[in-house]
C-alpha cells in the first residue's frame, strides 16, 4: 500500500511538474514584439466616405448635396518602436493624396467656380500614434493618433492661376486588423476611419491600410 501511495504520489509530482513547465513556457511564451525592438515598413492605403459614391448622381441632377466627400490614397514609410511587447509608438512620412469636395456652406452664385468646391491636393502626412497588439491574442492590432497635413502641391492650382487653396488639415486615424508579422517581419492589413478636420469641412474617410512588408531593424 505504502508502494502504491509512493507511485501515485510521484506520479503526481510528475504531472505538476510537467505542468509548471508547461505553464512557464506558456507564461514565457515568444511574442510577435519585444521592448525596444525597432520596425520600419512600407505603407499603402486608401479612404473613402461613405456618401462619395452618390455624389455625382446629385451633380448630374443638378443637386448641391451638403455635406463633405473625400477619397484618398497614401504612400509611404512607417517606423514603429515597441516600448511593451504588446505597445508601439509610431511615426513616419507618407504622401497623401486624393479627391476632396465641400458643400456644406455652398451658395450657388454666377461666381461659384469649381475650384470653390473642390480639390485634388497632394499632402505630406507625418503619423504621430500609438498602437496595441492585444495580450494574449496578438495578431489583433488596434490604435490611434494624429496625422499631420502639410500641404505639398495643389493639382487644381493651374485652374485656380497658379494659386494653391490647399491649406494645412489634421487627421485622427482609428486602426483595427490584423498584425501578420514574424519574429523577424511580415505585413499588417487594418481597418482605419480617420475624421479630417479641414477649413470647408469634416469628411471621415473610412479605408484600409496595407503595411506591404515590415523590417525589424533592431531587436532580440
Amino acid at each position: 500500500m505504502k508502494m502504491k501511495n509512493k507511485k501515485i504520489l510521484i506520479g503526481i509530482l510528475a504531472l505538476i511538474l510537467v505542468f509548471g513547465m508547461t505553464g512557464t513556457k506558456a507564461f514565457a511564451q515568444e511574442h510577435k514584439h519585444n521592448p525596444f525592438d525597432v520596425l520600419v515598413g512600407l505603407n499603402w492605403g486608401f479612404g473613402v466616405t461613405p456618401n462619395f459614391f452618390g455624389l455625382f448622381g446629385h451633380i448630374a441632377n443638378g443637386e448641391i448635396p451638403k455635406g463633405s466627400y473625400a477619397f484618398t490614397f497614401d504612400f509611404g514609410a512607417t517606423g514603429d518602436f515597441y516600448i511593451l511587447y504588446w505597445l508601439s509608438v509610431n511615426s513616419g512620412i507618407l504622401l497623401h493624396s486624393g479627391f476632396y469636395a465641400f458643400f456644406d456652406n455652398v451658395e450657388v452664385s454666377p461666381d461659384l467656380k469649381f475650384t470653390d468646391i473642390m480639390s485634388l491636393p497632394l499632402y505630406m502626412t507625418i503619423p504621430i500614434t500609438m498602437h496595441f497588439n492585444i495580450p494574449r491574442v496578438e495578431w489583433l492590432y488596434m490604435g490611434t493618433g494624429v496625422n499631420l497635413n502639410i500641404p505639398l502641391y495643389d493639382f487644381l492650382s493651374p485652374l485656380n492661376g497658379g494659386d494653391t487653396k490647399v491649406k494645412f488639415f489634421v487627421g485622427l486615424p482609428i486602426d483595427l486588423g490584423f498584425d501578420f508579422m514574424k519574429r523577424k517581419g511580415g505585413m499588417r492589413l487594418f481597418f482605419r476611419v480617420t475624421p479630417e478636420f479641414h477649413e470647408k469641412g469634416i469628411p471621415v474617410p473610412i479605408g484600409l491600410v496595407w503595411q506591404i512588408w515590415n523590417w525589424k531593424v533592431f531587436g532580440k
